[in-house]
């Protein structure tokens, strides 16, 4: 069960401020600090340093900002000097060897790697590289170029995977001495326009939601070779509430613990998926899709004990929370949502 006394929520997004919340066993939030941080859509937490890095999504140039970080004492110390190597960055994610951090660029469709420093913080003005992806997809309007989406280290942290919503690509680089070198790629059908991906426990598979397209994706994966394949897809809407393919923004993914179920937040229609995860990872079946709670679901993040799902519904300024029953995964909202200005990332912690 859920630890009140050190349970907590980060919260990204749109306009001035990370929030952290604190999050009871029941469900419910309530409101503790907040870190100084313009437009910070997504927030990774280095625990062992006390450190919040968090995207500056915005443009011509995005920038990457990082505070010194704890419940007790709130945010200090903000840099946000640092450029991330393109236009509105939306995706981050810190190497396990806390030496690195990666960034996907959205609009420049780029991949920043940065350098940390002995505190776990961005060192210099501007990345120490940056790779650019190329190529386009068959819908024009949201595919006219490479749209770096998501960035996330497998399980071994030898490889990167890049998720490009504009080239139906993931693109796998191997990391050595911090930097990146192009290693294969997983190529999903056109007009997919992949946005985000999460691994099972295994290691053997990942899923990736396609947001243009509406499916997620069963991939396998070798960890060894560094080397994946897409396979069958499944809808992640239910079937009464489809709508037009031009009008799909599936949002976000997650693999429970327990790697016994799946979660997809649907944009639009404004629902969360639920699937059971069968055949060691090779399967999902439906299970159940429900209403967010609020308007467009950009994220959801279940706490870590997966008694509890939060979802951040953007439109609306709120956040849901949800009860995840133990034995189906299905979901059941707790209370009214919590008021939250443009939430567009939820992060547990624990301090």
């Amino acid at each position: 069960m859920v630890d009140s006394a050190n349970s907590y929520l980060l919260v990204g997004g749109y306009g001035v401020g990370v929030h952290c919340l604190r999050y009871d066993a029941d469900g419910t939030l309530s409101p503790v600090t907040s870190v100084d941080i313009a437009d910070p859509s997504y927030v990774v937490y280095d625990d062992a340093r006390g450190v919040l890095t968090a995207v500056v999504e915005q443009e011509p140039e995005g920038r990457v900002a990082s505070a010194r970080f704890t419940v007790a004492e709130g945010g200090a110390d903000v840099r946000d000097q640092t450029a991330s190597g393109g236009a509105a960055p939306c995706h981050l994610a810190l190497h396990p060897d806390r030496n690195t951090l990666f960034v996907a660029n959205y609009v420049s469709g780029t991949v920043g790697v940065f350098p940390l420093d002995a505190e776990g913080r961005v060192t210099g003005s501007e990345p120490a590289q940056v790779i650019q992806h190329s190529g386009s997809g068959p819908r024009a309007d949201r595919q006219e170029g490479p749209h770096a989406h998501q960035v996330v280290v497998s399980p071994s942290g030898r490889w990167l995977l890049a998720v490009d919503l504009g080239t139906d690509t993931v693109y796998v680089y191997a990391y050595e001495h911090g930097r990146l070198s192009a290693h294969s790629h997983v190529t999903l059908p056109g007009g997919s326009g992949p946005r985000h991906l999460a691994f099972h426990g295994s290691g053997n598979h990942f899923y990736v939601l396609n947001e243009v397209s509406w499916t997620i994706a069963v991939c396998s994966w070798d960890e060894a070779t560094g080397v994946g394949k897409a396979g069958p897809e499944v809808q992640s809407r239910a079937e009464v509430d489809r709508v037009k393919s031009d009008e799909a923004w599936c949002a976000a993914i997650r693999v429970s613990a327990d790697d016994r179920f799946l979660y997809a937040s649907n944009r639009i229609d404004d629902t969360i998926a639920v699937f059971a995860i069968v055949e060691d990872g090779a399967g999902l079946v439906p299970v159940e899709v429900v209403p967010a709670g609020g308007a467009w679901p950009r994220d959801i993040v279940l706490s870590p004990d997966g008694t509890l799902l939060f979802s951040a519904n953007q439109h609306s300024d709120s956040i849901t929370v949800f009860r995840v029953d133990d034995e189906s995964g299905r979901l059941t909202p707790v209370g009214a949502p919590y008021p939250v200005k443009t939430p567009a990332s939820v992060l547990p912690i624990s301090a």
